[in-house]
């Protein structure tokens, strides 16, 4: 599974999108307190675009950062 995009769930929690490499499935999982957040946020540089999955975009930094750390930078 590679990394491609971040979402916000139904009930606003941050997941990031992930596609597996050998069949092309997308599937979300929500972010843990251990997960890297600089490389979280490097998601937003380059997203995908899906049909059924609202990617966040570099427009939605500040509601990633709100959700990553708790206040707006």
């Amino acid at each position: 599974m590679k990394p491609v995009g971040l979402t916000l769930k139904s009930d606003g929690e941050l997941a990031v999108v992930h596609q597996c490499v050998k069949c092309g499935t997308i599937s979300h999982n929500r972010i843990a307190g251990d997960d890297n957040s600089y490389s979280i946020l490097s998601l937003l540089e380059n997203p995908i675009q899906l049909k059924r999955i609202q990617i966040l975009t570099m427009g939605d930094k500040e509601q990633v950062l709100t959700a990553l750390f708790g206040y707006d930078r």
